[in-house]
């Protein structure tokens, strides 16, 4: 079978599937696994695919259709400039969180020592240390799996960042930070029910909460004082009507709180600091 032909068959997998985008879907499955790039794919439509490429890539088309994210079948997702390791073991990474960064950064002084916490993959800690070597960044996962993927993740880009397992602020009695940068869980039960199948691939624990997704927040802000410096602040990731809520719990423990649009116009990001 040639590529091309494989391409058609997996359009109409897909598309029979359901999947809004078929042909788009299996263009990003087809080069992701045979390390094209996309207008590579569209070059070699007469490549014949040896028996093992054919089997590899009907199997990967089918694990698609049963809605199994794309990421997870070709092992890796693309945040800011890296190209990160993702399995089901840590979430897949979002745009949003890539902004995320960008409101972090900026807040960041030479040399500043900063925390992400509920690292995951690795995303916001690996990103910050590659764009800013300066940076003294410590990544934190209450999941022994997400944080070996950090680990291997870090690794590929030659990041050296202090990863370390533990629930919320556990492991860091009397430690202090420049910056908290967190994308802890904040999706409530019920909306865990209504969405895509693509999302029951992920790590529940690292996307669900309660208290209608806020109970993590809630708790690190509690402590968030402890453990930040005397001009220290912090970004937190938010569900889209959440922010007045966290707004609120800094302003309870003492902080100034803002809140960032994301670009869909969504109120995606609460800033807080003294």
């Amino acid at each position: 079978m040639t590529a091309g032909e494989l391409r058609g068959r997996g359009n109409a997998l897909l598309r029979r599937a359901g999947l809004p985008c078929p042909e788009r879907e299996c263009a990003y499955l087809l080069s992701g696994l045979l390390h094209f790039r996309p207008f590579e794919l569209d070059l070699a439509p007469g490549r014949e695919l040896a028996p093992e490429e054919e089997k590899m890539l009907l199997d990967a088309l089918g694990r698609r259709a049963a809605r199994e994210p794309a990421q997870y079948i070709i092992g890796s997702a693309p945040f800011r400039d890296l190209e990160l390791e993702v399995c089901p073991d840590v979430l897949i990474p979002r745009p949003e969180t890539e902004e995320l960064v960008d409101l972090a950064l900026p807040r960041l002084p030479a040399g500043a020592k900063m925390l992400d916490m509920g690292t995951g993959s690795g995303a916001i800690a690996i990103a910050a240390k590659t764009e800013r070597p300066d940076l003294d960044v410590t990544a934190a996962d209450a999941s022994p799996r997400a944080l070996a993927v950090a680990r291997r993740n870090a690794a590929r880009y030659e990041a050296q960042i202090d990863f370390v397992l533990s629930d919320l602020w556990a492991a860091f009695p009397g430690k202090r930070f420049d910056l908290l940068a967190a994308n802890l869980p904040y999706v409530s039960d019920p909306e865990y029910a209504r969405c895509e199948k693509e999302i029951f691939f992920e790590p529940r624990s690292a996307l669900t909460a309660p208290e209608e997704g806020l109970a993590l927040i809630r708790r690190c802000i509690e402590d968030l004082g402890e453990h930040l410096t005397p001009r220290g602040g912090a970004v937190f990731e938010v569900g889209e009507t959440q922010a007045r809520a966290v707004c609120a719990f800094g302003e309870k423990s003492g902080f100034a709180a803002s809140v960032r649009r994301d670009m869909a116009g969504k109120e995606r990001f609460v800033l807080l600091h003294p």
